[in-house]
C-alpha cells in the first residue's frame, strides 16, 4: 500500500514540474516575440523617417515656398506659412507620418535680391517629421520625431 501512494505522489510532482516547464517556454516565446516586434518597428520607423524627410526635400525642391503645389505661376496666399503634409507607409497605412516645413526667410523682408536669389533664401527651412504606429500584438503606439535645418 505504501509503494502505490508513494508511486502517486511521484507521478504528481512530476505532472507538476512539466506544467511548470511548459508555462515558462510559453512565457519566454511570449517575450522573444515581443522583443522582435518591437525590434522590427523601431527599425522601420528609422527607415520611414529617413524617407519622410527625402519626400519633403523633394517637395520644395520641385514646388519651393512661393508656388502652389504642381503650379509654377499662381502664387501661395502667405509664403511664410508652413506646408503640413501627412504621408501613410505600409501595406494598410499603418506607419503615419507627418512633416511640417517652415521658412526660415520672410520673402517680403528681401527686397533687394532678384526673383531667383529669393526663391533660394526661402527653400531654407526648418523640417519636423513626426510619426507613430501601433504594435499590432501589444497595441502599444511608438513615436519617433526628427527636426532639422534643410536647403534643398
Amino acid at each position: 500500500m505504501k509503494r502505490q501512494a508513494f508511486g502517486m505522489i511521484f507521478a504528481i510532482i512530476i505532472m507538476v514540474v512539466v506544467a511548470t516547464l511548459g508555462i515558462l517556454g510559453l512565457k519566454l516565446s511570449t517575450s522573444t516575440l515581443n522583443t522582435t516586434t518591437n525590434q522590427h518597428i523601431a527599425i522601420q520607423l528609422d527607415l520611414y523617417l529617413d524617407s519622410t524627410v527625402e519626400l519633403a526635400i523633394l517637395y520644395i525642391q520641385r514646388n519651393g515656398f512661393k508656388f502652389v503645389e504642381g503650379s509654377t505661376t499662381q502664387v501661395r496666399p502667405n509664403v511664410m506659412e508652413p506646408i503640413i503634409r501627412n504621408i501613410n507607409y505600409g501595406i494598410n497605412g499603418e506607419y503615419k507620418f507627418t512633416y511640417k516645413m517652415t521658412p526660415l526667410v520672410d520673402i517680403d523682408q528681401l527686397s533687394g535680391d532678384s526673383d531667383e536669389v529669393k526663391q533660394t533664401k526661402v527653400s531654407t527651412m526648418v523640417l519636423d517629421v513626426s510619426g507613430y504606429v501601433v504594435n499590432p500584438i501589444t497595441n502599444q503606439t511608438f513615436r519617433v520625431t526628427k527636426r532639422q535645418v534643410v536647403k534643398p
